[in-house]
């Protein structure tokens, strides 16, 4: 079945008569999705999706909406999903080349090879979320999905080293999207994370992107937040996650 987006392997509608009023998309791994209303947004046809998701889906569900999109939370909330933290969309613009990254002593960053470093940046990122709300997906669907994106790009994920391990790693979608910066528990405090962002913002350039961004929970725990500004990033939208078990 095609659902329309690459990360999703789940999907409902809901009609009346022969429109679609809305729609929901699903990867059942995590319970991650996302809804779409038609204009008018159709309350009752967006929760019918939401519970016919949570019926199907008895575990873990949850979605990720604009503060500020009318009448969705509501909606989640009669659906039974609760609001549990917010996520800031951060953008810095290209304009101008960014200052150079200054390495810690011993590391080295390279780009990713999917043959030898695939099992190698999951289990760095299973280290480096471990007390994050956000979650990792199982190595396989991580993989596939991660892999499968039409901006995946092995030249647009960088991997910081020092003697052969891994230290962090800035994963990229090829069109100036950080999709995931992480940094060993044991390399944090050594400038690992501002360097692979200054290298990210400099490759971009290069390359003639206009601007680089990311979402970031508002409460991280490892202080993404404040290295994000440190760098440049300013926040320009927020969004809300609603879930469920």
């Amino acid at each position: 079945m095609s659902v329309g987006q690459p990360w999703a392997n789940a999907a409902w509608a809901a009609c009346r008569g022969q429109a679609e009023v809305a729609r929901l998309l699903a990867q059942t791994h995590d319970g991650r999705f996302e809804l779409y209303l038609g204009r008018p947004a159709d309350r009752e046809a967006g929760l019918l999706l939401v519970s016919t998701l949570a019926e199907a889906r008895p575990g873990r569900i949850e979605t990720v909406v604009p503060a500020d999109m009318p009448d969705v939370p509501e909606l989640l909330g009669d659906a039974g999903l609760m609001l549990e933290r917010e996520v800031w969309q951060m953008w810095r613009e290209l304009t101008s080349a960014p200052p150079e990254p200054h390495w810690p002593d011993g590391v080295a960053v390279r780009t990713y090879d999917d043959a030898g470093d695939a099992g190698d940046v999951h289990a760095l990122l299973e280290r480096a979320f471990a007390a994050n709300a956000e979650s990792v997906l199982p190595f396989e669907p991580w993989h596939n999905w991660m892999t499968g994106d039409r901006e995946f790009a092995a030249d647009s994920w960088f991997l910081a080293e020092q003697h052969g391990r891994l230290a962090g790693v800035a994963l990229c979608w090829s069109g100036g999207w950080l999709k995931d910066l992480a940094v060993d528990p044991d390399q944090r405090g050594r400038g690992v994370g501002e360097a692979l962002c200054l290298h990210v913002f400099g490759e971009f350039h290069r390359r003639g992107v206009a601007r680089v961004g990311l979402k970031v929970d508002a409460d991280n725990p490892t202080g993404a937040v404040r290295l994000y500004q440190r760098v440049g990033m300013q926040r320009d939208r927020v969004y809300q996650v609603f879930g469920r078990g």
